[in-house]
């Protein structure tokens, strides 16, 4: 639980790191770009003022980096002033300025790596360019070293992120481990009582009383305290399950023997209940995993069955091969329609679906338990429902059994 709240914070803390830190870099050279176009516009419409005076003095800076030309109504270049382009490099550039890009707000000539802007008189049009190559450069440097920020930012925050993380996380951490520990301490504590509890009242119950009425406070007694001593019990199972199996107890397990088995055993205790198992599964299905929480998920699932499945209705239990490389438990029962509210909160602890049947025995933390033991052996349990027809889903990694190893059975 705390492992998945740490794993939430630092995505979600890299997600808006990534999108707020990309804006930032891509947006500079952008920006950039956009500056230099705009300082060379402003230019050029400065020289387009006044060309032939700006750009015919040989003692003006200005006619070494910038060129103006005038073209006729015709299409003809009648004057120009440059000191890098001669005619026909002009006629060139116009060509490719009148095909290409006339009117383009950009103004540039990405072919030739120019500037341009133009004026319009009475008798042709005024053309003025530049050269762009070293703002591209610089652009592209600009890019380049965003991106290089970009980069070692991201891995920068990642890596303050995860720690951040666990600095934060720590108190929940603390108080989530000390409430496990209360909540295991406090079942632990309260088993010695009930014993007793149910001890002197299965005593009693067997002595006979002249009292009717006291017979019927003994079985009160005695029916709340086997709950009271079900619900402690898998408190406990979920405070070790809470603390991780441990990894030595996983080992190589026949699957197709578990359910066969598990089958057997739950099946007089479902007839008993009206209700007839019917189990099929394929050979030779292997997983690695704890077999006795393998066990206990089924029985769970099973269990569950029978309480909800309609009175005189068959289960079914089946263990199939899913794919290549996985494993699938599935347990079904004809019940009550389940939304998809209920489909999602039903592996919640302490959720029942039917709070009328709060004093038969559930407390809504089986199948709470059972998520956390198929979580734990890398596997996903899922329910659904169709026509009243409820299936629980178990998906595990399939493991090819060793040869050399007796399989465990």
């Amino acid at each position: 639980m705390i492992k998945k709240l740490q794993n939430r914070f630092i995505l979600t803390m890299i997600a808006i790191a990534t999108v707020l830190l990309g804006i930032l870099f891509f947006s500079i050279p952008i920006m950039e770009s956009n500056l230099a176009t705009s300082n060379a516009s402003n230019t050029l419409d400065v020289i387009l003022d006044k060309p032939e005076e700006i750009l015919s003095s040989k003692d003006n800076p200005s006619s070494f980096t910038y060129s103006a030309f005038y073209v006729n109504h015709v299409g003809t270049i009648t004057k120009y002033y440059s000191m890098q382009y001669n005619r026909s490099q002009l006629e060139r550039i116009y060509n490719e300025i009148k095909q290409d890009y006339y009117g383009n707000e950009n103004f540039m000539l990405e072919k030739s790596h120019l500037y341009y802007s133009y004026t319009n008189t009475a008798s042709g049009t005024w053309y003025a360019i530049s050269d762009s190559t070293e703002d591209e450069k610089y652009n592209e440097s600009l890019f380049t070293t965003c991106m290089i920020m970009y980069a070692i930012s991201m891995i920068v925050v990642s890596i303050l992120t995860i720690f951040l993380s666990k600095w934060i996380i720590k108190p929940t951490e603390y108080a989530w481990n000390k409430q496990k520990q209360f909540i295991a301490d406090a079942s632990h504590e309260l088993k010695t009582p009930l014993t007793v509890i149910l001890t002197n009242a299965e005593l009693l119950n067997k002595t006979e009383s002249p009292n009717g009425s006291q017979k019927k406070y003994v079985t009160n007694i005695l029916t709340e305290s086997h709950q009271m001593k079900t619900l402690i019990t898998h408190l406990l199972d979920l405070a070790r399950i809470d603390r991780g199996i441990p990894k030595e107890n996983f080992v190589q397990v026949d699957m197709t023997s578990l359910v066969t088995d598990e089958s057997l055993v739950m099946e007089v205790e479902l007839y008993e209940r009206g209700h007839v198992l019917e189990a099929t599964t394929d050979e030779n299905l292997y997983v690695k995993g704890d077999k006795s929480k393998l066990q206990e998920v089924i029985d769970i699932l099973l269990d569950n069955a029978g309480k909800y499945a309609h009175e005189g209705s068959q289960i079914d239990i089946k263990l199939s091969k899913l794919g290549s490389s996985h494993v699938l438990l599935s347990v079904s029962n004809k019940g009550d329609n389940l939304s998809e509210q209920e489909l999602r909160n039903i592996f919640t602890r302490f959720y029942r679906t039917d709070t009328s049947r709060s004093h038969n025995g559930s407390y809504g933390l089986g199948l709470s338990i059972a998520k956390e033991i198929i979580t734990q052996h890398g596997g996903l349990i899922w329910a659904e429902c169709s026509d009243g027809l409820i299936t629980f889903k178990v998906k595990l990694p399939l493991l090819t059994p060793h040869k050399e190893q007796k399989p465990d059975s």
